[in-house]
């Protein structure tokens, strides 16, 4: 199970850095890195419908992403549940015994 895990990870960290770089390639009104990368060159490398492209693969990482995230979750809160007072509630509890203290007898409350 912890292989699983670990590979999950792995793929985690691999569609956070994809996602990153794909929306920071995504032309914004200003420019952005997309128009820092040579002008059109992405255009040119994609197509007329570089636009498109990017937006679709944004939503296939981010849905991939998601999906990742919900497994990684549920698979490390079974691994990790067992409760730390498991073991208190079978061992019994020792009490201590007090010596009884002697009485004092009550002196007789006089009244007026």
């Amino acid at each position: 199970m912890s292989i699983l895990i670990g590979l999950l990870y792995v793929v985690e960290v691999a569609v956070c850095v994809m996602l990153a770089l794909v929306v920071m390639l995504q032309k914004p009104k200003e420019g952005g890195l997309g128009g820092a990368l040579g002008g059109g060159m992405l255009e040119s490398a994609l197509g007329a419908d570089a636009g498109n492209v990017l937006i679709k693969t944004t939503a296939v990482l981010g849905v991939i992403f998601l999906l990742n995230t919900l497994v990684l979750a549920r698979l490390t809160s079974t691994v990790h549940s067992h409760s730390l007072m498991a073991n208190e509630a079978a061992a019994p509890v020792a009490t201590e015994t007090l010596p009884e203290l002697p009485v004092m007898p009550e002196a007789p409350i006089s009244g007026n």
